[in-house]
């Protein structure tokens, strides 16, 4: 009966274990997105006009010297990238302060899911 009762907890530790170390790629996609903003508002926002999409990669953000350190542990390729999506009027400009980003992370054997439109 305690090899039973042995087994049983050893059994529950492992499962909690390995339910621990498995990545949270939600954590991925949201320091994604917060990384994408803060590049978009400090390096492109106002600087390029008429283009209504950017890609901002991890290799970009790396090389801008954002701290990609987290996607680096989780092994993400760093042509992983967001796309910020604005909005323009009929002369090109930029309209409002709200922009949408899209990620497409490829982290291991983790890819950002695809989107239904």
């Amino acid at each position: 009966m305690k090899g039973v009762k042995f087994l049983a907890v050893a059994f529950v530790v492992l499962f909690l274990t390995v339910g621990c170390l498995k990545p949270n790629y939600s954590k991925l996609e949201e320091e994604m997105t917060k990384l994408a903003g803060q590049y978009y508002e400090e390096q492109l926002k106002g600087k390029i006009k008429g283009f209504d999409m950017h890609e901002v990669s991890l290799e970009a953000l790396e090389n801008a010297g954002y701290d990609i350190t987290m996607f680096k542990e989780k092994d993400c390729d760093l042509t992983s990238y967001s796309l910020i999506k604005l909005e323009l009027d009929e002369n090109r400009e930029v309209v409002g302060d709200d922009y949408e980003i899209e990620n497409f992370l490829k982290c291991g054997t983790y890819s950002t899911p695809k989107q239904d439109e």
